[in-house]
């Protein structure tokens, strides 16, 4: 075992940069190698739900692959919260994934680091939604805490996932991803969100229309690479990249601890466990499990 993952054989995709960054032939022959190799990809033409179905079917897959399930429409498209997740034909990312932790990782690190593949996902999806966009600088595409992909202050994506436990730890995972690629701004102005506007490749770009088949591979190229990474090294691999993500970073926000508690507060990232870190009003920089960042409190919420 190396000190933080798996085995010293992953190890070697930690040397070779960033998926989505100019990492030359050995990183594009590596995502070639993966897709072709390990990436067990599915596509349908329209399903009731990506997630759903890997639910009911992944006992099926073969075990020791990334198992990607896709679609160019869903029925009835899930997101958090028990949110409904709304997308037109062909003009979305739609995909979810099946994977396991490697049997020689330890359970330790692997109950440690399974609530931290969403994070893997999100580093994956920038990475490819800026090789879309040519570097996508000008569009600030990044994430939100916990799960959202932004872009020009705008939601264009988000995640999904939930843990199968397997020999009497979190080993399995399924985890899903939509993002609006192509979806003209008159449908998204449909979608209710107050803080963060719902947005799309082409709302924010001002483009004609993207590859949503290439956005697709180069997402299931990029996530291979990352998980890679993630069973040699765990989540702090990927802490200072995921921070230098985060748009919200370094911004004053309000966090929502419960219900009956939520506070002003500085946010400071993520620490090596994944959990938020947030600067309170007495300066002290302190971590939380879990909550919520939620719009500012109104007179009306005030008073309630």
């Amino acid at each position: 075992l190396t000190p933080a993952g798996c085995c010293s054989a992953m190890a070697s995709f930690a040397d070779t940069g960033a998926a989505g960054a100019d990492g030359g032939s050995d990183l594009e022959v590596a995502r070639e190698l993966l897709l072709a190799e390990w990436v067990d990809h599915r596509h349908f033409e329209e399903l009731e739900s990506t997630q759903t179905l890997v639910e009911q079917s992944h006992e099926s897959y073969d075990q020791h692959r990334l198992t990607a399930v896709s679609a160019d429409y869903q029925t009835a498209g899930r997101g958090t919260n028990n949110r409904s997740w709304q997308a037109m034909k062909a003009q979305s990312v739609l995909v979810s994934f099946f994977f396991r932790f490697p049997a020689e990782c330890d359970t330790d690190f692997v109950n440690r680091s399974a609530p931290n593949a969403t994070k893997v996902l999100a580093v994956a999806a920038v990475d490819a939604l800026q090789w879309a966009t040519a570097g996508g600088r000008e569009l600030k595409i990044g994430i939100k805490w916990p799960n959202d992909i932004v872009a020009s202050g705008c939601k264009v994506g988000g995640i999904l996932a939930r843990a199968v436990p397997f020999r009497g730890r979190l080993e399995g995972i399924i985890v899903g991803i939509g993002i609006n690629v192509n979806t003209p701004k008159a449908e998204l102005d449909r979608i209710s969100r107050p803080v963060w506007p719902a947005g799309s490749l082409v709302s924010v770009s001002g483009a004609e229309a993207f590859d949503v088949a290439a956005i697709r591979r180069r997402l299931l190229g990029n996530f291979a690479i990352e998980l890679k990474r993630f069973f040699a090294g765990g989540l702090p691999v990927f802490r200072d990249r995921i921070n230098s993500l985060e748009v919200l970073l370094g911004k004053k926000v309000w966090f929502r601890v419960h219900e009956k508690e939520q506070f002003e507060c500085v946010f400071e990232g993520i620490q090596e466990d994944g959990l938020i870190l947030l600067r309170l009003a007495s300066g002290e920089v302190k971590s939380f499990p879990s909550g919520e960042i939620v719009p500012p409190p109104t007179p009306e919420t005030d008073s309630q």
